[in-house]
C-alpha cells in the first residue's frame, strides 16, 4: 500500500476511497475533532474585514461599535464607518482549537482538535455615511448664552454632554465627529462640551468688533489673551478665548488671531434669514451688505449648504433638520424649489453618499435631468 495511505486510519481510507477522493492530492494529515466542554460557544463571532481594516486594528488595537440601544451596530476606526450586517454562509463553519504542543501526532499525522462553537453566519461590513445629526439634537436642549446661563437651574437640570458620550452613541468615526463639533462651534465648559446660542455668538461678535474700535487693534491681529481679558463681562475668560480660535485664525507664535471674513460675512448672512420663511435676494444682498464690514467679502458661494435661492427670493434651510433617508431628503428639496443644477443640490446630498460613484447614483435614482437654455437642471423622478 502506498506510503501515505498508511498515515490514514482504516475506516479514514475507506471513506476517501468511497468518495473517490485521490489521496496523491491529500497532505499525509488528518484531524482528530472532540467536543469542548463549553460548546456551543455563542460569545464568538466570524468577521470579514479587508486589509487596511486588519491594519488599522493592528495598529489601534481596539475594535470600536457605536450606537443607542435602538441604532444597528457600526464598527468606527479613525476616519471610517461601517454598517456591521449577518450574513449566512453556504456551509456550517467549526470553530476549534489544539487541544495542547502535543496535539500532532508527527507518526502519523493526525492533528487533535477541540470544537468551541459552531456557525452558521459571519459579520459583513458596508461601509456607510456618518450619522452626525445626533450631535445637533443633543446640543439643542442645554446652549451656552454666558454669564446668564441657565444651567446650574437645580430644579430643571439639563443634560450634560462630554464627549465620551458622544462617542459611545454616535455612529462616525473620531475624524467626523471632531470636524462636526468644529462645525457647530463647540466649546468645552467646567468639562463639558456645550454649544453657543446662536444669538450669544452674535453679542459675541459685535463686542469684538467694538473692542476693535476701542483699542484700536486690527482685524489682522487682535490680541487673544487681552480680548479674552476684555470679554469677561459676558462670559469667562477661557470661553471666550475659545471662541475667538474658532472665528480666526491663530498666529504662529500662537498669541493673535486674524479674523476670518468668510466666517464673519456667513453668521451675519445667516443671522439675517434664520427667522423668516424667505426674503427678496436684492434686498437681502443690501442688508448683508450693511452687516459686514466694508471689507470683508460677501458673495452667495459662501452660502451654499444654507440657503435656496429661488424666483428671486433667497430662505435658510437647516441641513441638519434634513432626514437621513435621500427620498425624505429629496422630497423636501424639491417641494423648496423645483429645479436644481448640480452645484446647488450637491451640498445638501454629499452627507449622504461616500463616494462620486453613489452620489450619481442617488441622483440617477431620483432625478432626471433637463437642459435649459444650455443649462442642466434636476428635477424630481416621480412627482
Amino acid at each position: 500500500m502506498n506510503d501515505e495511505i498508511k498515515h490514514f486510519p482504516e475506516n479514514v481510507q475507506k471513506l476517501l476511497a468511497d468518495a473517490r477522493i485521490p489521496i496523491k492530492q491529500l497532505k499525509p494529515i488528518y484531524y482528530e475533532l472532540t467536543i469542548g466542554e463549553q460548546f456551543p460557544d455563542d460569545s464568538i463571532r466570524l468577521i470579514e474585514v479587508n486589509n487596511s481594516l486588519i491594519e488599522e486594528l493592528e495598529k489601534s488595537k481596539k475594535l470600536v461599535i457605536r450606537g443607542a440601544n435602538d441604532d444597528f451596530a457600526a464598527l468606527c476606526t479613525s476616519d471610517q464607518i461601517f454598517e456591521i450586517k449577518s450574513a449566512e454562509t453556504s456551509n456550517t463553519l467549526l470553530l476549534a482549537s489544539p487541544l495542547d504542543s502535543s496535539s500532532v501526532n508527527k507518526e502519523n499525522g493526525c492533528i487533535a482538535l477541540t470544537v468551541n462553537s459552531i456557525l452558521h453566519a459571519k459579520l459583513e461590513l458596508t461601509q456607510c455615511v456618518p450619522r452626525l445629526k445626533r450631535i445637533s439634537q443633543l446640543f439643542e436642549e442645554n446652549p451656552y448664552r454666558g454669564h446668564f446661563d441657565d444651567d446650574n437651574d437645580i430644579e430643571n437640570p439639563k443634560p450634560k454632554i462630554t464627549m465620551e458620550n458622544i462617542k459611545s452613541e454616535v455612529q462616525a468615526s473620531d475624524q467626523a465627529i471632531d470636524a462636526y463639533l468644529k462645525k457647530l462651534n463647540v466649546v468645552t465648559i467646567d468639562g463639558y462640551l456645550r454649544l453657543l446660542d446662536f444669538d450669544f455668538r452674535t453679542k459675541l461678535i459685535e463686542y469684538i468688533f467694538s473692542l476693535l474700535s476701542i483699542q484700536d487693534w486690527s482685524k489682522d491681529h487682535i490680541p487673544i489673551d487681552r480680548c479674552a481679558t476684555e470679554m469677561k463681562e459676558i462670559c469667562p475668560k477661557y470661553v471666550a478665548k475659545q471662541f475667538l480660535e474658532q472665528i480666526g485664525t491663530i498666529s504662529n507664535d500662537g498669541n493673535s488671531i486674524s479674523l476670518n471674513a468668510n466666517t464673519i460675512s456667513t453668521h451675519y448672512a445667516l443671522d439675517l434669514l434664520r427667522n423668516l420663511e424667505k426674503m427678496k435676494l436684492s434686498e437681502f444682498m443690501t442688508c448683508w451688505r450693511e452687516c459686514v464690514p466694508s471689507d470683508f467679502p460677501i458673495d452667495l458661494d459662501q452660502l451654499k449648504g444654507f440657503v435656496i435661492i429661488s424666483e428671486g427670493t433667497i430662505s435658510y434651510i437647516d441641513t441638519d433638520n434634513l432626514s437621513e433617508k435621500p427620498y425624505e431628503r429629496m422630497k423636501t428639496l424639491f417641494s423648496r424649489k423645483n429645479t436644481w443644477t448640480l452645484s446647488e443640490i450637491e451640498p445638501f446630498l454629499s452627507s449622504l453618499t461616500t463616494s462620486n460613484a453613489e452620489f450619481n447614483s442617488l441622483l440617477a435614482m431620483h432625478t432626471r435631468c433637463i437642459i435649459k437654455d444650455g443649462q442642466k437642471y434636476y428635477v424630481p423622478k416621480y412627482n
